[in-house]
């Protein structure tokens, strides 16, 4: 094993991931700039609008990023940190990439059989594991604003009913099968999947109700979903 994770944290293994993530980075410039035009050459959005779009999208992802980093933190012991950093910069589910490695590896990753050929093995099944976001992403987005359009024209509310219940319905399918896989159906069952659960909900409607009673702490409300997340984590990492 020391000799596999003198491979997975070699240099040429942190120049590797780093252009990886450049990548990435230089990516989301593109886009940014072209969403920027866009929205000058068509007036779709004010430059107020934008700005707070542009904070509402950073302060979203910082909460979710502390699942993520808790995550990740296992997954480095594993396959080292050069190949955690460029899986985590592209695909973002910490999760995902865990049960990847272990299956790439037959389930020897952070053991002492893990041997070089098994890191290429996790790293190649976590690559093509992950490339179906992309795929899914490079083929459906156009036909996806199609959709939009034709919805909108059909029923301009739907989209709005939707940018509504969607993170709602995907969030609680997300939760409902922590609780159910890994709580209630465990042989010696834990509370803390379900206790996570409730203290993420509670933080989020304790945030709302501070809001409703003091407008002057409206930013409350933007860093909901962090503070959730951070509480849901905490209350789950001690009842663990």
């Amino acid at each position: 094993m020391n000799e596999t994770m003198q491979i997975a944290n070699s240099l040429v293994m942190w120049i590797l991931a780093i252009i990886i993530v450049s990548t990435v980075i230089i990516q989301s410039f593109i886009f940014y700039r072209l969403a920027k035009n866009h929205v000058k050459n068509t007036s779709l959005l004010s430059n107020e609008e934008v700005k707070k779009s542009f904070k509402i999208g950073i302060i979203g992802t910082i909460g979710p990023a502390f699942a993520v980093f808790a995550v990740a933190i296992a997954l480095i012991s594993r396959i080292g940190g050069p190949i955690t950093f460029a899986r985590i910069g592209i695909i973002g589910s910490a999760a995902f990439e865990i049960i990847s490695a272990q299956i790439g590896s037959g389930g020897t990753a952070g053991t002492a059989e893990f041997m070089p050929k098994m890191l290429s093995a996790a790293a190649w099944v976590m690559t093509l594991g992950g490339a179906g976001w992309l795929v899914v992403v490079f083929f459906a987005t156009k036909r996806i604003d199609g959709i939009q359009e034709k919805m909108k024209k059909a029923n301009p509310l739907t989209i709005a009913y939707m940018s509504v219940f969607a993170p709602f319905i995907i969030f609680f399918t997300l939760g409902y099968k922590e609780v159910i896989n890994k709580g209630i159906l465990q042989e010696n069952s834990s509370i803390a999947p379900m206790a996570a659960l409730i203290a993420g909900g509670l933080a989020t409607v304790a945030i709302n109700k501070i809001v409703e009673k003091d407008r002057s702490k409206k930013w409350l409300k933007e860093w909901s979903m962090g503070f959730s997340v951070i509480a849901a984590m905490i209350v789950g990492s001690i009842l663990s």
